[in-house]
């Protein structure tokens, strides 16, 4: 257990979390957490999406990435430039 302050940020109130919790966690900047009271109790919980563990980060599955895609793509020119060399052969 270790002791933290609250502390005033801008016009919110919040707790720095020690490195050692976050490396124990997997906790870095831009971490989503879930936060609930139980009776006197705060409990934050990391929100573990699904993915691969590499070291202390998570990357996501590729099946979750391509959720939902339909194969739809086709890729078009943009129309945005002429060509400048030989682009046209």
């Amino acid at each position: 257990m270790v002791k933290a302050t609250i502390s005033k940020w801008g016009n919110s109130e919040g707790i720095r979390i020690p490195k050692e919790i976050r490396d124990t966690t997997g906790l870095h900047e831009g971490s989503s957490v879930y936060v609930e009271a139980n009776g006197d109790r705060i409990i934050i919980t990391p929100v573990q999406p699904n993915g691969t563990r590499i070291g202390r980060y998570r990357v996501p599955d590729l099946t979750d990435l391509f959720d939902g895609y339909d194969n739809g793509y086709i890729p078009r020119e943009d129309g945005f430039v002429a060509p400048a060399g030989r682009e046209e052969l």
